[in-house]
């Protein structure tokens, strides 16, 4: 209560208001004032280094662009204070596993946060805990990897988190004199654009071609190399003879030339439903042939495990009958069959005998059916037999399947990269996990490799297809042989022969068969049977069980009556009566 009770029931907001709590516009002393370069960047190009090298206030640099700098301008590009050659010194970085720059002491990832420091004398980079723990706090003035001696001096600082007004970008001697040096490079490209693409093969006759009237006329034909367009002149040649051959057997076959059948609406309804497009239900069959010609050519091979399934929808031919007239009549309807992939339910077991022992290898068929199915018809066709392991890399995995030995070549069933199939069932982690090598998302062909320990970093990147269950032993020895420079193994390691044990896309064949049997022998044994309870009650087979059956078989087993003595009229009376009461309680004539 007061007289300013009502001092803040105004119809507006003041400009601190509005600035301060509804979202204006903020003042310029408020923003942070620079933006800071990050530990792994090169002061004098922003870009990470490859080459660090760095000077004694902690400036890092890329080797291969402070050199260039100082013979043009003969400073610091940070301080702009002279410096020299001599003035640089060499860095160590070490990484972990995973790629990422870390303290070679205490496995600490370096981060933003990180307090980093280098010591002078050998060039190695730690973080500052391990320093401070293990040699200042100690005394003990010797390098923590080399034990070589050092001084206080000697430690030189990368990245202090708690000095945030270090490397501050705008305030960089290069950045206010917009000093550059003029590269050749750069000049090259500006005059030739291109310099700077790695031309090879078809991409170079292009671009030389590009404009001239030898390009014109390859763009008109579809374009492409010397191999496309050898493809698509056979392609066509075989589209050809196709259409000739069919046009001579229909000649041959009908004397009368019947006329096409039109094109309905029906057919359009008829292809959106059955997944088809309108201008594939219009097609004729000699289209239809030289299509699937060309698409065979040109690699779309049918899968192994593809299958002709019967749909749930019906061929339409008899909606079609009853609405055009250029049909003949058709009464019944028929389902139409389609083509699918049934992926199998069981797991493949494949050995690979090789010069150092037998690898026995378990497939998920189940789970990346496309990989196992090339794996095993690979195998099965003998592909692998000759083929050595090209890389071994210990402690990682050991990687073949390449019939040149290069790590460059190989291919699937189909003559063409596939895509890959991923799954969060399947990692990386584990020794003896089988997975398919690519040379980037959806490149798989027939080579893969086997590791020796979990590599997280390649989840959903490569398909794992398998595992080593037997022959780990096999695996160490691999794992013990010597490599070259190149990872390249020294003693060859050599698949003799690939034999495949299960094999699941041939076995779901056999089962639905089988099934297919079993049902129709069912079917034959239900048509067999004659007589039955509600049909001909009096023949058949007999009636036995706890059912309905038991009034029927005391039906059936009572005598028939005749009166030729009084005596027996009685006994067949007294019965009559017993069988009376029975009739009428459990008999179901009345009904």
């Amino acid at each position: 209560m007061g007289k300013k009770q009502h001092s803040k029931d105004r119809m507006f907001i003041t400009k601190t208001e509005w600035a301060t709590e509804w979202g204006g516009a903020k003042s310029k002393e408020l923003r942070t004032p620079f933006k800071r370069l990050p530990f792994y960047c090169c002061a004098l190009t922003f870009t990470p280094f490859e080459d660090p090298v760095c000077t004694e206030d902690g400036s890092v640099f890329d080797i291969m662009h402070i050199v260039p700098y100082i013979r043009k301008f003969g400073k610091h590009p940070v301080t702009g204070a002279a410096l020299k050659h001599e003035d640089l010194i060499p860095l160590v970085f070490h990484k972990n596993a995973e790629g990422e720059f870390h303290c070679p002491v205490l496995n600490k990832v370096f981060t933003e946060f990180t307090h980093i420091v280098a010591v002078k004398t050998t060039g190695n980079v730690f973080c500052y805990e391990a320093i401070k723990e293990l040699n200042l706090k100690t005394k003990n003035w010797k390098e923590l990897l080399t034990d070589e001696p050092f001084r206080r001096e000697d430690l030189i600082t990368i990245q202090n988190p708690n000095a945030l007004d270090t490397k501050v970008l705008v305030e960089f001697d290069h950045v206010k004199r917009s000093l550059k040096v003029d590269d050749e490079e750069l000049k090259k490209l500006e005059t030739d654009p291109a310099y700077n693409i790695n031309m090879t093969g078809d991409i170079k006759q292009m671009l030389k071609e590009l404009g001239t009237e030898k390009g014109k006329e390859i763009a008109l034909h579809g374009g492409g190399g010397d191999k496309a367009q050898n493809e698509r002149a056979n392609a066509l040649v075989a589209i050809l003879a196709a259409r000739s051959r069919i046009k001579e057997d229909s000649k041959s076959k009908n004397d009368e030339v019947k006329a096409q059948p039109g094109y309905s609406i029906v057919d359009a309804a008829s292809a959106s439903v059955h997944g088809r497009s309108a201008a594939a239900a219009k097609a004729g069959s000699s289209d239809k042939t030289a299509a699937r010609i060309a698409m065979h050519m040109a690699g779309d091979r049918t899968p192994v495990n593809a299958k002709m399934v019967k749909s749930r929808y019906t061929t339409g031919a008899a909606s079609r009958s009853f609405t055009s007239t250029s049909y003949d009549p058709v009464t019944t309807n028929e389902y139409e069959y389609v083509k699918v992939e049934k992926n199998p339910k069981k797991k493949g077991y494949v050995q690979l005998q090789t010069t150092h022992g037998d690898l026995n290898i378990e497939l998920h068929c189940d789970i990346a059916p496309r990989t196992c199915e090339n794996f095993i018809t690979l195998c099965e066709r003998g592909y692998y037999n000759g083929v050595v392991f090209h890389r071994n890399i210990r402690n990682f995995m050991i990687q073949g399947g390449d019939p040149t030995g290069t790590g460059k070549g190989g291919e699937s069933i189909w003559g063409k990269h596939f895509k890959d199939e991923v799954n969060s069932k399947l990692l990386h982690s584990g020794r003896g996990v089988v997975s398919m090598a690519n040379n980037g998302p959806h490149t798989n062909g027939s080579q893969f490799f086997i590791l020796y320990k979990s590599a997280t970093h390649l989840n959903f990147k490569h398909t794992v297809f398998g595992g080593v269950v037997g022959g780990l032993t096999t695996l160490s020895t691999m794992e013990k042989v010597p490599v070259d420079d190149d990872d390249r193994p020294l003693e060859e390691i050599k698949i003799t022969n690939a034999s495949v044990f299960i094999n699941p896309y041939t076995e779901s064949d056999e089962e639905e068969e089988e099934k297919a049997n079993d049902e129709k022998n069912a079917e034959d044994e239900e048509n067999d049977k004659v007589g039955s309870w509600f049909s001909n009650p009096g023949t058949g087979i007999e009636a036995t069980g706890g059912g309905v059956g038991k009034y029927l078989k005391a039906r059936n087993a009572q005598p028939e009556s005749t009166p030729d003595s009084g005596l027996q009229a009685v006994g067949v009376a007294k019965k009559r009566k017993l069988g009376a009461s029975t009739r009428e309680l459990k008999d179901f004539s009345a009904w």
